[in-house]
């Protein structure tokens, strides 16, 4: 049985399982983690925000990414 945590404007969930795991629900999508991923995760996610923050607005396009995973879309 999960406890739901933190519920986003109907986008987001954060749920914590009787089994110490942590679910993380953004529109369809769910990952699931134990507590140190969701540590790592967490830090990444602020790295992330921190850079998104830096960077002026529009982010321009980038013309040759780094390796596959880095492809927008």
């Amino acid at each position: 049985m999960t406890k739901p945590i933190v519920r986003g404007e109907g986008q987001s969930k954060l749920a914590l399982c009787e089994c110490g795991r942590i679910h993380f629900t953004y529109g369809p999508l769910t990952l699931h983690f134990d507590r140190e991923e969701f540590l790592r995760f967490t830090k990444s996610v602020a790295r992330l925000g921190a850079l998104v923050k830096q960077t002026p607005r529009p982010i321009s396009a980038v013309t040759h990414p780094a390796s596959d995973t880095d492809l927008c879309h």
